[in-house]
């Protein structure tokens, strides 16, 4: 294996969101062996990258399902936005359908220069999309965790006018606690917009939308390309939907231990939970670490 990838929720973090030493000693032990390691997460850019500063090491980030990919330096390399003209679509009809939803990330458009450049008709300048995650937009009222506030600015969506005003965005996030009506909602976006976007279940209680194309895997497969590894030189780890077609890419995909990855088709699954480590003791054990 030349490069191994990890989910977070569920996988590489534990219960409370934490990683744990053990996990940061094998993932630091497996980079002495010269074998790159991703992390590979619905989350935006922000909250993934305080992982990455956790563990403390030059690692590659996948970020809002594949929609922002950053190289070890922590800088954007691919941006897959859903644009406007669709954000105020699928909008709309959530809105319509009483569906609540988060959308994350704004992606901005910034010049730069040369620092000696006096006079700019004279030389070229360019310009690079930075994605950091920062906003995010939610119907007038929603309830949204603190936590989330500390992470990100929000924007709250009161009418059609507001709407119209949306910009292109990564990631919708629709939260929903009965788990029969995240299946019924599931199954009316893929009636309506199946063709235009990414649509899967990320949690008992979340669906992610994303532009279609839009996935981890497309994430790993970037990245793979750039490292030019074969896929079958990838290890990944996951336990969600959002997980699946990563998964079935890479040539040792493994399930955590009791997740709902353990029970579909997948060919390796931990022996320990995310609780309890289960990814730092299965590399320990497959590197021998």
């Amino acid at each position: 294996m030349k490069l191994v990838v990890s989910d977070l929720d569920g996988t590489l973090l534990n219960d409370d969101s934490e990683v744990s030493l053990e996990t940061i000693q094998a993932i630091k032990q497996l980079k002495e062996k010269g074998i790159e390691f991703a992390i590979a997460t619905g989350r935006s850019f922000n909250s993934a990258n305080k992982i990455r500063k956790k563990i403390g090491l030059e690692i590659y980030l996948i970020c809002n399902n594949g929609a922002n990919i950053y190289n070890k330096n922590g800088e954007l390399i691919k941006n897959n936005v859903m644009p406007a003209d669709l954000i105020r679509k699928v909008v709309k009809f959530l809105t319509e359908n009483k569906i609540g939803y988060f959308g994350y990330g704004v992606t901005e458009e910034r010049f730069y220069v040369p620092e000696e450049t006096v006079n700019l008709l004279s030389h070229h300048y360019y310009v690079q999309n930075i994605s950091t995650g920062d906003n995010f937009y939610v119907p007038e009222n929603t309830q949204v965790d603190p936590a989330l506030l500390k992470e990100h600015t929000p924007h709250y969506i009161k009418n059609s006018e507001d709407i119209e005003k949306l910009p292109a965005l990564e990631k919708i996030l629709i939260i929903e606690e009965d788990p029969e009506r995240i299946y019924e909602i599931k199954d009316l976006i893929h009636d309506n917009f199946d063709d235009e976007l990414e649509i899967v279940i990320s949690a008992d209680d979340c669906l992610d939308l994303n532009i279609k194309g839009c996935s981890k895997k497309f994430g790993v497969e970037y990245i793979s390309k750039e490292l030019e590894i074969n896929p079958k030189e990838i290890m990944a780890f996951g336990d969600s939907g959002n997980d699946y077609k990563m998964l079935k890419f890479v040539g040792h995909p493994v399930a955590m231990k009791d997740s709902f990855m353990a029970k579909r088709d997948i060919e390796n699954e931990t022996d320990f939970t995310n609780d309890e480590s289960g990814v730092a003791k299965y590399l320990q054990q497959y590197f021998d670490l």
